[in-house]
């Protein structure tokens, strides 16, 4: 494997790690902090923190970043705006279960858009890798229990989190349209000030017109420094460096590690005990991200050349 493949893997398990706290902390805060002022907070302290390295960058490259700034707003309203506003507005009307499962169809998703959009070729074995990091996702998600998907329901939340998923898988396949010649700092610096600057507008009828102020409460506190920190700064990075070594649909399999690493916090700090879903969903998890990525050479997903 070579080394740049390497560093890419691990940065991709590092995202799955990052984004596995998300639906947690999204979720336990939800009816407490408005969702669009958790997602505005959020693109704010990413770019406070990654400000004093991509500032500088950003000047330095300024006149690329103005020769493609309809591609870089493209990219920042599809993840930073659309995909996180729709997640935590779908976390207040749905559950933990159905928006693991949802969130957890993001390989899928990019694998479509990939095709659709791309037009990436799928391999037979990729599907079968998707396909079983799905399973393995269902037998931790619903516990080994058969009945509790076959008893799930579905409402207007899960529609909105689907929604995102579709932006978010959008923004991964087009992303390598972003001009290659671009710092990664630069890239991620500029993405995080459209985000937070589109959003406010968001953020200030929420507060304003619905009357949402954001509580300032520990748990507020601790939920928007843990996502402005890990899921948005750190995770975004890493999410972009990887995909422009491996492309979208190699990432996208990373993501099923997410709820690897939601059972083993779970266990480690929640006491939950070890059950065979657990080892069972494990397995296949591993199982298909090995066979997804071993389906082929890595694939660079381009719509199109890079922008010079």
């Amino acid at each position: 494997m070579r080394r740049e493949i390497l560093i890419a893997y691990v940065a991709l398990t590092l995202c799955a790690l990052f984004w596995a706290g998300s639906v947690i902390s999204g979720r336990a805060v939800a009816g407490e902090v408005p969702p669009l002022a958790l997602n505005f907070w959020r693109w704010v302290l990413a770019f406070a923190v990654a400000a004093p390295i991509g500032v500088p960058s950003m000047w330095r490259q300024r006149g690329l970043i103005a020769d493609n700034w309809r591609i870089l707003t493209l990219l920042a309203l599809l993840n930073m705006t659309i995909f996180g506003s729709l997640v935590f507005v779908g976390l207040q009307y749905t559950g933990a279960v159905n928006g693991s499962l949802l969130l957890g169809t993001m390989p899928i998703n990019i694998v479509l858009v990939s095709w659709i959009v791309a037009r990436a070729g799928i391999t037979v074995r990729a599907l079968g890798g998707v396909a079983l990091g799905m399973i393995g996702l269902l037998a931790i998600v619903a516990r080994g229990d058969v009945a509790v998907i076959m008893g799930l329901s579905f409402n207007s939340g899960d529609l909105v989190i689907w929604l995102a998923i579709v932006s978010y898988a959008l923004y991964s396949v087009w992303l390598p349209r972003a001009p290659k010649s671009l710092d990664l700092m630069a890239l991620m610096t500029s993405m995080f000030l459209i985000g937070a600057l589109a959003g406010l507008p968001l953020y200030l009828w929420e507060t304003l017109t619905l009357g949402k102020p954001v509580p300032l409460t520990s748990a507020t506190v601790w939920s928007i420094t843990y996502l402005g920190l890990f899921p948005s700064l750190l995770a975004q990075i890493f999410w972009t460096a990887a995909i422009r070594r491996v492309g979208a649909t190699t990432a996208g399999y990373f993501i099923y590690l997410s709820p690897v690493f939601g059972t083993v916090m779970a266990i480690a700090f929640l006491g939950e005990a070890f059950a065979w879903y657990h080892g069972a969903g494990i397995t296949l998890i591993f199982a298909g991200i090995f066979i997804a990525t071993h389906s082929r050479k890595p694939d660079q997903i381009d719509s199109g050349p890079a922008t010079k």
